[in-house]
């Protein structure tokens, strides 16, 4: 396993996640506005209680949107523990450049020339101080297995 490509693909796909949040919470909206009664007449009552493709159909609808909860909370998670990494791998001296570099490269996808002026360093030492930073984020990702590849 390649884990620096696996630590920049968890980085390159980070603001994928945050938008795959926002589309969970737009498809979360549609349902409930989906699932309330719209043909109660479709319904019958007895004394077993509702029955009828409405009880169904709300069943589904509900369990959709349990899914995409549980998917948009996982996703959160994983976006918070990225958060965390991108500050612990800045904490030791000499590291400090490490997280901003990170995000600046991985999740706001600026251009090389434009990390470099914004950072006030040249765009070869911007190339240095990411190697070295993304392989700090695989050793804290991975443990180990990739401080022993790295």
């Amino acid at each position: 396993m390649n884990y620096v490509k696996e630590a920049e693909s968890k980085l390159y796909y980070y603001h994928t996640l945050q938008q795959s949040i926002e589309e969970a919470d737009r498809q979360i909206a549609r349902l409930v506005a989906r699932a309330g009664p719209k043909n109660l007449s479709a319904m019958v009552l007895d004394g077993s209680g509702v029955r009828g493709g409405a009880v169904d159909e709300t069943v589904n609808i509900l369990f959709e949107i349990q899914e995409l909860q549980d998917s948009r909370e996982k996703t959160r998670v994983a976006l918070a523990e990225i958060d965390e990494l991108l500050k612990k791998v800045s904490q030791e001296p000499g590291c400090e450049k490490y997280g901003p570099i990170l995000r600046k490269w991985y999740i706001e996808k600026k251009t090389k020339e434009t990390i470099a002026e914004e950072m006030e360093y040249s765009v070869p030492t911007i190339y240095s101080l990411r190697n070295a930073a993304i392989r700090k984020f695989a050793v804290l990702l991975f443990g180990i297995k990739a401080w022993k590849a790295v």
